[in-house]
């Protein structure tokens, strides 16, 4: 001890091994990082197990649908991570698909479980990913090791019968995973903990830089000496959606996060004795996130 005291105080860190040898760190070389692998080890050994089964149809598709984005899946598995050590995360969609198929690659990145759901019975129209994906959660918890913590990416009603069984009838700690604006409420409720991506930190990239630049047109200081732009919102979502050819209720969604984020902002001008709403654009944030 007191040689190891002698030692710290010099800046030496003097580590016991088993075989009676002593391994030296300098502290202010570096010696630190085994202060930082030891209670890194311990952080994660406290972490619980997790598996993780996810829905990747009602993922994929329901965010192009509703949002206009792609998966980003690696984030998704670094964020559960954090928190959790993972056993396992399962992949369940019909990548007959091609949009699905496409996205293998980056699956397989994080995992190598991937499971076809693709029907191949000529009788039957119905997709079979939600019953595969709740035969699979059934049949891992019958394992007596099965893991403490259930993470489940869907938004279907369906499974809201297995989340109420893992949570009442097996003492499991679920965390839903769902696309916002297309997870079922009952779900929901019977998770308790559900995360809803994607997260609202900026627009569609593409339909709001279509608004910037139509609006930047407008406001363009060559224009003539007194033509006055007025552009409202109905028109300008009418406008960016006709010339760019672009959903209009694409179009609407990102000019209302626009809005709420502060990109753009209301106005009252007057025309002809009317006060009518227009559009005006806070340029100094456009710039800062480059959406011109």
């Amino acid at each position: 001890m007191r040689r190891v005291a002698e030692n710290v105080r010099f800046g030496t860190f003097v580590l016991k091994i088993k075989n009676n040898r002593e391994t030296c760190f300098d502290i202010k070389k570096g010696g630190n990082d085994i202060f930082s692998r030891l209670f890194q080890k311990n952080r994660a050994h406290n972490k619980k197990n997790a598996m993780v089964f996810v829905d990747f149809e009602h993922w994929y598709i329901s965010l192009d649908k509703l949002h206009h984005q792609r998966p980003d899946i690696k984030a998704f598995r670094d964020e559960i991570a954090e928190k959790y050590n993972i056993v396992d995360i399962a992949f369940f969609a019909d990548f007959s698909n091609p949009s699905l198929q496409n996205q293998i690659e980056n699956i397989r990145a994080v995992s190598n479980t991937i499971i076809q759901t693709q029907n191949t019975s000529g009788n039957f129209e119905k997709d079979f990913t939600d019953f595969i994906m709740l035969d699979h959660i059934y049949q891992s918890v019958l394992n007596k090791n099965s893991a403490p913590v259930y993470i489940i990416f869907t938004g279907d009603g369906h499974f809201s019968s297995v989340v109420s069984y893992l949570v009442t009838k097996c003492r499991k700690e679920v965390l839903v995973y769902a696309v916002k604006d297309a997870c079922s409420r009952q779900l929901m409720h019977c998770a308790g903990n559900c995360r809803l991506l994607p997260d609202d930190v900026e627009p569609d990239r593409e339909a709001a830089k279509a608004i910037v630049a139509a609006l930047s047109y407008l406001y363009d200081k060559r224009k003539p000496h007194g033509h006055k732009p007025r552009p409202t919102f109905g028109g300008t979502v009418d406008a960016v959606s006709r010339r760019n050819h672009l959903p209009r209720e694409r179009v609407e969604r990102t000019m209302h996060m626009l809005i709420k984020n502060e990109y753009l902002y209301q106005a009252w001008d007057k025309v002809d004795q009317t006060n009518i709403r227009v559009l005006r654009v806070n340029w100094h944030k456009v710039n800062e996130a480059h959406l011109l």
